[in-house]
């Protein structure tokens, strides 16, 4: 079902999340790797570019939002001192992660970690295992500090970048459906066995309106085809 869910992320992003057409994307590989997307420049060291046009994670995000994430300019020089430029990515994350929670979107369980680079990453714990070292708490060291091998890093990263960007298609581009009454066609005929999905915007706090509108449309063609596609069968088959 998740590697379903990623394919599907993974395609429509790559079709209509980009201002200039197509843009081929990988989850989590090319997300991680764009959002620090460098150039050398002679006398500055990186600089990187986030406009409009950039075919960055920024840029895709001021392409469906109109907004650029706050403190994040059109060009932005990177750290040349590797750890430094962690810091900077990080934080960047974590500004990321918390814009698009002030929308709406909903993610306890991704920390900014979980976006960096594997060696970005692994340069993170090595920082925070020596701050809890210099604290003198060697004996809670592992315990405070969530350490994942690489092979289980990949597995959070794919899945924290997956719903990233389901959020970020949550707020910024189901808010696009239209709020038109969907007709009930559960009260035509007989009553059916298929859950009523409520339309009221307050008799949910999991769905969003809109994404009630879609699910209420998704149960609708769903009940009105399965008799078609099941006709012929006895009731113990279906």
């Amino acid at each position: 079902f998740f590697q379903k869910t990623r394919t599907a992320v993974k395609n429509w992003f790559t079709l209509f999340g980009w201002s200039n057409g197509q843009n081929p994307i990988s989850i989590p590989c090319s997300l991680r790797r764009d959002v620090c997307k460098i150039q050398m420049t002679s006398s500055e060291g990186f600089k990187r570019g986030l406009g409009k046009d950039t075919k960055t994670l920024y840029g895709m995000l001021f392409h469906l939002s109109g907004d650029l994430l706050p403190s994040i300019t059109t060009s932005q020089s990177l750290h040349l001192d590797p750890v430094e430029r962690m810091w900077q990515l990080h934080s960047e994350h974590s500004t990321l992660l918390a814009f698009i929670k002030s929308k709406g979107a909903y993610l306890p369980h991704v920390m900014p970690e979980f976006l960096l680079e594997p060696d970005d990453y692994k340069k993170w714990i090595q920082v925070q295992t020596l701050g809890l070292l210099r604290k003198g708490d060697v004996e809670n060291s592992d315990k405070d500090l969530l350490i994942l091998e690489d092979s289980s890093f990949e597995t959070m990263s794919n899945r924290a970048w997956t719903d990233v960007l389901l959020q970020i298609y949550k707020v910024f581009v189901l808010p696009r459906v239209s709020s038109c009454k969907v007709t009930d066609l559960f009260s035509l005929g007989k009553p059916q066995a298929m859950p009523r999905i409520k339309s009221d915007p307050l008799s949910s706090n999991i769905y969003s309106p809109h994404e009630r509108t879609i699910l209420i449309w998704l149960n609708e063609h769903y009940e009105k085809n399965r008799k078609t596609v099941w006709r012929d069968c006895q009731k113990g088959e279906i």
